[in-house]
């Protein structure tokens, strides 16, 4: 445990005035001296009080003890790890067997395929969904062709012209009457 504390800088003092030819100081000088030293002592006492500070938190650092423990507790740990441990895979297995119960018949290959170093660090539940599409057993295999979606029955349009239409057309216009003749469009049945 360390701890950094803020000493404050000590300020630098300019040069002291000269006294004048007569060796006297003037009376701005003079308080411009007494607040030089005030500043100066209130540097040095800031300083000290750090310095105790200091001190006094590596006193307090150096009486901390750290723990022993006994080998009986580092085994005790280790098997309470172990649990844990254990307990974690198991309900992880939970998890990820309702989210994907194909899993369940094959478990042991899907812990090995987790251990490979190109998956390590995949959350569990990508990994399945991974190790499900590699071994394609994700989505449901389709059989045949898709049955129909959409709407009833269409019969196709009849090519031609009834013979209603056909009747219309002749005694309406008699060319264009002709014209589809001859190119087939009518047709008698």
């Amino acid at each position: 445990m360390t701890q950094d504390t803020e000493v404050p800088e000590t300020q630098i003092t300019p040069e002291v005035p000269a006294p004048n030819a007569d060796g006297q100081l003037t009376p701005e000088e003079i308080a411009d001296l007494k607040h030089r030293a005030d500043v100066s002592s209130q540097n040095f006492e800031r300083a000290k009080k750090a310095e105790l500070e200091l001190k006094e938190l590596k006193e307090r650092n150096g009486t901390l003890e750290t723990p022993v423990l006994r080998q009986e507790d580092d085994e005790e740990v280790t098997a309470l790890r172990k649990k844990v441990n254990d307990l974690e895979g198991y309900v992880v297995k939970q998890q990820v067997t309702e989210t994907y119960p194909q899993l369940k018949e094959v478990w042991s290959d899907f812990s090995s395929f987790c251990t490979q170093p190109e998956n390590a660090g995949m959350s569990v539940l990508t990994a399945a969904k991974a190790f499900l599409v590699e071994k394609d057993m994700l989505a449901p295999k389709r059989v045949g062709l898709e049955k129909p979606a959409g709407g009833g029955k269409r019969t196709p349009p009849q090519a031609g012209m009834t013979a209603e239409d056909a009747k219309k057309l002749r005694e309406t216009d008699y060319r264009k009457y002709r014209d589809a003749l001859s190119k087939g469009l009518i047709k008698f049945s």
